[in-house]
């Protein structure tokens, strides 16, 4: 696993620089919301509420966007293409593969602080 594809290192410099004694209190923040976001997406996708589920997916693409986690970002729009097309038959291994892909980054975040 290279560092590059889970993280940008210029996002994650400008925000370390720029936030000083905050970034750590940033990344641990975005940790612990996200398991919360990464739960309501699981509970959309049980309970078939395709719009909720791409409201979850968008919410966590943002974060991951500004943190500068781009395979995390990609694949929550993955998710919220699918959400707000109503398309969740797909959407079990897209699941997995967004918390695959935030797990790692996580142990990547906490190596970076």
């Amino acid at each position: 696993m290279t560092t590059e594809t889970h993280l940008d290192d210029a996002i994650l410099s400008d925000l370390k620089e720029m936030m000083e004694g905050e970034f750590e209190f940033l990344v641990t923040t975005f940790i612990d919301d996200s398991k919360q976001r990464l739960e309501d997406i699981q509970s959309y996708l049980e309970t078939d509420n395709p719009a909720e589920f791409g409201r979850a997916c968008h919410s966590l693409k943002g974060s991951a966007t500004n943190l500068g986690l781009p395979n995390l970002s990609d694949l929550c729009r993955q998710g919220e293409e699918m959400g707000y097309g109503g398309q969740l038959n797909q959407a079990v291994e897209l699941v997995d593969q967004i918390k695959t892909e935030f797990d790692q980054v996580s142990v990547l975040l906490k190596d970076y602080i």
